[in-house]
């Protein structure tokens, strides 16, 4: 048998090679989105197979039947993605459809899902049947991806089934599994914990911007006094709010303060 070679075929569209067979040869990837699946402890990258950027293990994984809704298998930086992609499903039982209820592209009619996933995709818009593919059978490159049901809007990882990798797929031992039962009423809680915190933030942001906005008018208004403007400026600067203590490369309302302390850091942001 001949020795295996690297796939020569990189023109165009990766998702237009879609419908290829998946190659039988790895090389350096991206990072897979699962904790565990990296070369090596400390490493950034992880073996995908040539054609299709798919990662080896959750190849061999999905080639196995392993379907999984646990979060806490995906690396920390991609946890928070996750629920906010299952908070935008209408998540029901195993055997009716997930009906995407987030961003449809008005002139395609197609569903979408902002996700730039550098160097798997040139695409930063992704359809959501292959995010939920992802985010449970694994991170899969841009291997086609097809429903049982025939609906374009429904994300039931039930429904869907990977292409051209082999995928062995076992419709009643999957509804009969009580670990999957037990991750789906996980996740449906932590979905709802994930939208009630993200209300907070926002009902937090308004009532920031009618203080603010209530502030400026004080500071702005001729008729204010020495002692209430000296009041507010001291009080902005404890509070580490004041005009001169904020990044002013950091665009809105609610920028940090750039005199952060020692043990402080700046919260991450998600693209």
């Amino acid at each position: 048998m001949a020795e295996a070679q690297p796939n020569k075929r990189r023109g165009g569209h990766a998702y237009g090679r879609r419908n290829l067979k998946i190659s039988n040869t790895a090389e350096e990837g991206e990072l897979c989105i699962y904790s565990g699946h990296s070369l090596g402890r400390f490493s950034s990258h992880s073996m995908r197979y040539d054609s299709h950027q798919a990662c080896v293990r959750c190849v061999a994984a999905a080639r196995e039947g392993r379907l999984s809704f646990d979060i806490e298998r995906l690396l920390k930086t991609h946890r928070n993605r996750a629920l906010r992609f299952w908070s935008q499903i209408e998540i029901g039982q195993p055997d009716e459809c997930w009906r995407w209820k987030g961003c449809i592209n008005p002139r395609t009619d197609q569903p979408q899902f902002a996700w730039r996933r550098i160097g798997i995709s040139t695409s930063t818009q992704h359809h959501p049947q292959r995010v939920a593919m992802w985010f449970t059978w694994g991170d899969l490159g841009f291997t086609g991806v097809k429903t049982t049901c025939g609906d374009k809007y429904c994300c039931n990882p039930f429904h869907l089934i990977p292409q051209n990798i082999g995928v062995f797929v076992d419709q009643d031992s999957y509804m009969e599994s009580f670990e999957l039962a037990c991750q789906l009423h996980t996740l449906k809680q932590q979905v709802s914990e994930y939208v009630i915190e993200e209300a907070l933030k926002e009902q937090a942001k308004l009532d920031q911007s009618a203080e603010i906005d209530d502030r400026t008018a004080l500071l702005l208004n001729p008729d204010t006094g020495f002692g209430d403007r000296f009041e507010a400026v001291i009080t902005d600067m404890l509070n580490n709010s004041h005009i001169s203590q904020l990044n002013p490369e950091d665009s809105g309302l609610y920028r940090a303060p750039t005199d952060h302390g020692e043990d402080e850091q700046e919260p991450t942001k998600e693209d």
